[in-house]
């Protein structure tokens, strides 16, 4: 049969001439060089139009020109049969789906008889991948240190890493790379700043407690004792996030190592060091689990994610003076992985990294930033933040066509309308680990497992059209 024969020559037709002999380039050209020659009659391509495209575009018409075509041929890709129709013994036309052009690649072209010859003689059409759009003018610049989480402070212009190799709140100046004195803290993990650059509060995960900093000169301030959970030992932050407005006001999602999932003792606020009365409970007694926080604007609820268990949960919970109350459960499309990371004050949306924009009044997805725009496909990372001023959103997704997991890429969006403005290659970062700040006038930071990898320049603020 021609599919069993078509294998057997598939070196020669895709083009993998390296390991099958010389003179052939990949598209077979009766009478040229040393390759077979077509039995008479069978029919054969030897153009395409268009011969190539790049990846994720839409349908389009293939004009294939050839050699003995006849009435009721069929243009196959690779193994597909596509919509064909007979334009004369030396063109056929076919309807390619948008499906078949969705990665990179290449494919042969032949035009198949209703009785199969035992070899078909095509042409091969390549996808290419799509140029990565953007200002071109930006600087990358890698920090080779291990932290666990980051935060900007604008008002000494730099940011601040919880460092646990050497347990230090260690400063990092973005503009010049380098890393500034550690203060020593012990067990630093989650950190969160106040608005007004006045503290910096840090989950000690080693005292079960979070530490304030008063800013710049960090000196500790009070240390909020976050008690223990049962019998299962002291809880700790799992998330910490200062009220926008309320420098002396912390939102805090307390868990344990002891359990899994970790978020045991729920959400609380804190005044300064006293909790206020009300709480939401953790697993088991309330909607949990609760372990990552977003603060509405006016600081009257909290936007509470789960990302113990990659469920598809936005918690809307109302805050008020005497705390903090289980509100709405919102099942955001069941999406799986869902994790909103972002809260945008000019949209009042929340954004998540696989690509939803959320209004938590409702729960309902206003929109979804098209990641395969430029073929990232789903994020799968924590890496996004919305800038309401420059109306952008940025997002760091995986490079589908990287099958080595060595490339990621940063891609720009327009933050209401959802198009694609641009996107840059950055080293692979590792799945779940990453955390994106921005930082000054044109500065985005991507925390990662092992380094720090700071962007400036005209592609943060400008990212050019598509």
């Amino acid at each position: 049969m021609r599919r069993s024969a078509f294998l057997a020559f598939s070196c020669l037709i895709l083009g993998f001439i390296a390991g099958c002999g010389s003179g052939f380039n990949g598209t077979l050209n009766p009478g040229g060089g040393s390759g077979p020659t077509p039995p008479t009659g069978a029919p054969t391509v030897t153009s395409l139009s268009p011969s190539t495209t790049v990846a994720g575009g839409g349908d389009f018409t293939l004009t294939v020109t050839g050699t003995n075509f006849a009435a009721g041929d069929t243009v196959d890709w690779e193994f597909t049969p596509l919509t064909s129709m007979y334009v004369s013994s030396t063109e056929m036309k076919a309807q390619v789906p948008a499906s078949l052009i969705a990665k990179p690649g290449s494919a042969t072209i032949v035009v198949v008889t209703p009785t199969p010859s035992s070899m078909n003689f095509g042409s091969t059409f390549t996808v290419t991948a799509p140029q990565l759009q953007g200002n071109a003018s930006y600087t990358m610049t890698t920090v080779n240190v291990a932290a666990n989480d980051m935060v900007w402070d604008p008002a000494s212009q730099q940011l601040f890493l919880s460092v646990p190799g050497n347990g230090s709140i260690t400063p990092l100046n973005p503009t010049t790379g380098q890393l500034g004195t550690p203060v020593m803290t012990g067990a630093p993990d989650r950190l969160a700043i106040s608005d007004d650059s006045t503290y910096l509060y840090v989950g000690m995960d080693s005292s079960g407690s979070v530490q304030r900093f008063t800013l710049p000169g960090m000196t500790p301030d009070i240390s909020i004792p976050l008690g223990s959970y049962l019998s299962y030992g002291p809880m700790y932050a799992l998330d910490v996030e200062v009220a926008p407005g309320s420098p002396h006001t912390v939102a805090i999602s307390r868990g344990t190592t002891a359990l899994s999932p970790r978020e045991e003792g729920g959400v609380a606020i804190y005044d300064d060091a006293t909790p206020r009365p009300n709480s939401v409970p953790g697993v088991g007694y309330g909607p949990g689990p609760i372990d990552s926080l977003l603060w509405k604007a006016d600081a009257t609820a909290i936007y509470g994610a789960n990302t113990e268990t990659t469920s598809s949960d936005l918690y809307v919970l109302p805050v008020d003076a005497s705390g903090v109350q289980a509100g709405k459960d919102y099942i955001v499309g069941g999406t799986f992985g869902f994790v909103p990371r972002d809260y945008n004050r000019t949209t009042g949306y929340v954004y998540a990294i696989t690509g939803q924009a959320v209004d938590p009044a409702n729960g309902s997805v206003v929109g979804t930033f098209p990641f395969n725009a430029v073929l990232g496909g789903a994020s799968g990372y924590d890496g996004v933040v919305t800038d309401g001023k420059l109306n952008i959103a940025y997002f760091l997704v995986q490079a589908m066509w990287d099958t080595t997991y060595q490339e990621d890429v940063l891609e720009a969006f327009d933050l209401t309308h959802y198009t694609f403005l641009g996107g840059i290659a950055v080293p692979e970062t590792g799945a779940q680990q990453v955390k994106m700040v921005r930082w000054g006038s044109n500065g985005l930071a991507l925390l990662t497992k092992s380094s720090v990898i700071l962007i400036s320049g005209g592609f943060v603020t400008s990212p050019a059209p598509q």
